[in-house]
């Protein structure tokens, strides 16, 4: 008879205990961008953020320090997201980029062998209906969603894991319905964190610094792992988590109950100012509690217009706005 399995509690239903592990903390929140802020999509390209969600997001960094940790390439990321005064990760964190410009890459000598990858990538899959090799800078995707299953996904991962053993400078991970080659380097996610909350975050913060990761990824489990020993937690995004099957402690079950947990943060339940704020206006102590509303709505979660992504050209600087 098969034991059940406990299931990790909602982070909704548990904001009062989160607040009270956050008191007299510096918050620092990071995010996850596919399966977190915005829904899966056959077509990477397709995975738009909604003005709700980026009004959010906007908000949310202006009072905290907030990064994006992505498996997309950074410059990828930041036009997607199109936000300055955030943090940027891309390619698994192999790529970072701070509010103020500075930027600090782990692996710029992969990246012939990354390009050697796609370009053979490219020529074995080009002819297999639906695959999609997507170049992240530091990490190369190959994509099956949309292909058959059968004989062209048993071939694509034969493609994939020959190449990998041709090329030792790279190993092979497992996402989403996606292959990835990344440097062969101990480096993921989760030191991506480290060295951001070591490096930049703390050296900001007048108190010790409280981190909070969402994701919704098997890569996001690296970052879940050294939560506890940074002082803060993980928020896996899932409707079936349990407690063998993720390093998060808390769960949402999708990106709107994503928006709608760091909403209560950005607008309402805000616990610490950020620098020049009135600390009293948001401290835990003086905060009203309120009950979260569903004011958006699971429609609300569109995409947003192709010319806002192509649009975007700058890095990102200064306070949190929008970028031009």
């Amino acid at each position: 008879r098969p034991v059940p399995q406990e299931e990790v509690p909602s982070a909704l239903a548990r904001l009062d205990e989160i607040e009270t592990r956050m008191e007299g903390f510096q918050i620092a929140f990071f995010l996850d961008y596919d399966g977190t802020l915005t829904p899966i999509v056959d077509n990477p390209s397709e995975a738009k953020l909604s003005e709700e969600a980026r009004s959010v997001v906007r908000a949310l960094s202006a009072r905290y320090p907030t990064a994006i940790v992505s498996g997309r390439a950074r410059a990828t990321a930041q036009g997607l997201v199109q936000l300055h005064g955030v943090y940027y990760a891309g390619s698994h964190g192999f790529d970072i980029l701070g509010p103020n410009g500075s930027n600090y890459k782990v692996a710029d000598s992969f990246r012939p062998a990354l390009e050697e990858a796609k370009n053979k990538l490219e020529e074995a899959l080009g002819h297999i209906p639906g695959a999609l090799v997507e170049d992240n800078n530091f990490s190369i995707s190959a994509h099956y969603r949309m292909v058959a299953e059968g004989p062209d996904r048993d071939y694509l991962d034969e493609v994939v894991g020959k190449l990998v053993a041709d090329m030792p400078m790279l190993r092979r991970t497992y996402g989403k319905m996606v292959y990835e080659l990344r440097p062969s380097a101990d480096w993921d996610k989760g030191k991506a964190v480290e060295w951001l909350i070591e490096n930049w975050i703390k050296k900001e913060a007048d108190r010790p610094v409280f981190p909070v990761y969402i994701g919704d990824d098997v890569t996001d489990e690296d970052a879940f792992r050294v939560m506890a020993g940074l002082g803060g937690f993980g928020i896996i995004v899932s409707d079936n988590a349990t407690r063998t099957s993720t390093g998060g402690s808390y769960s949402l079950r999708s990106p709107f109950q994503v928006v709608q947990f760091l909403e209560h943060f950005a607008r309402s339940g805000a616990l610490q100012p950020r620098e020049g704020e009135d600390s009293d206006r948001f401290s835990i102590g003086s905060s009203p509690r309120v009950t979260l509303q569903p004011a958006l709505s699971p429609t609300g979660l569109s995409a947003a217009p192709p010319s806002e992504v192509d649009s975007f050209s700058s890095r990102a600087r200064g306070p949190a706005h929008d970028a031009p």
